[in-house]
């Protein structure tokens, strides 16, 4: 069995760990290992090799096309227009200069 560098040191400081609580603890794994070095792994114990996602890049695929067609179909839209609320008075009311401007806040214009 193959590890990773980075897991393979995990172990070794699990087992340096182990080994300096109870001194003992080598000596019962030298034992367990000469009296078992002959038996084949049980299945349920071995590791299965890691399969790759071969879906992963189509998904990454299509989530890249939603963003372009979101980024085309914003600013296809246009930007967005906030009007001032309708005044109180009616005599203002009629009043044709209300004032829709842009999101950003650049100039007024009419609606």
């Amino acid at each position: 069995m193959s590890l990773p560098a980075s897991e393979a040191r995990v172990l070794t400081r699990i087992e340096q760990s182990l080994l300096s609580r109870d001194p003992r603890l080598r000596s019962l794994f030298a034992i367990f290992t000469r009296l078992t070095w002959q038996e084949a792994m049980p299945a349920r114990e071995q590791l299965r090799p890691r399969r790759s996602r071969p879906w992963s890049g189509p998904v990454i695929v299509i989530a890249l096309v939603l963003v372009a067609v979101g980024v085309v179909l914003g600013s296809l839209a246009g930007p967005a227009r906030v009007c001032s609320p309708a005044p109180s008075h009616p005599a203002v009311a009629s009043a044709p200069d209300r004032a829709c401007v842009p999101a950003t806040g650049s100039r007024p214009t009419a609606p």
